[in-house]
């Protein structure tokens, strides 16, 4: 099992930066991470996602999850993979904190290639997901 944390405080109520979180459509504009996400925020409802490690270079990796969560202004969670190969639950939690909001963002990885995830790749992925949440902060105080 592979476990990947990042978080930030985001100066916006929990309801405005899961407005944007949510807004998939507006992804390309933005999210350096995500860099494309087709689907809605639902629980049952599939998403298919483009992801980008490094950003604005490298292969995009592809991908089809279920979203499993979708409490509005507290979190989203979705899931994919193959079961017992790789699965993974990837999470946003948004917590109100003073005037703002404490987001937090990570992964789950199960299965046998999550074995493979050395350190070097769990740290190249954290740190995606970090500038995934600079990016959100930005794109919230617009």
């Amino acid at each position: 099992m592979a476990r990947l944390h990042s978080e930030t405080f985001i100066d916006a109520p929990p309801e405005r930066v899961w407005q944007v979180l949510t807004d998939f459509a507006a992804y390309p504009e933005w999210n350096p991470l995500l860099v494309e996400a087709r689907g809605e925020p639902r629980a049952g409802a599939r998403v298919k996602v483009r992801a980008a490690l490094k950003p604005g270079a490298g292969p995009r990796l592809r991908f089809s999850a279920t979203v499993v969560r979708a409490d509005a202004g507290e979190a989203l969670v979705w899931r994919g993979g193959v079961p017992g190969v790789l699965f993974g639950e990837h999470f946003f939690h948004l917590r109100a904190e003073g005037s703002g909001t404490r987001f937090e963002q990570g992964e789950v990885f199960t299965g046998l290639f999550s074995l493979l995830l050395g350190a070097g790749v769990r740290r190249r992925m954290e740190r995606a997901y970090a500038a995934m949440n600079e990016a959100l902060a930005r794109r919230v105080a617009r």
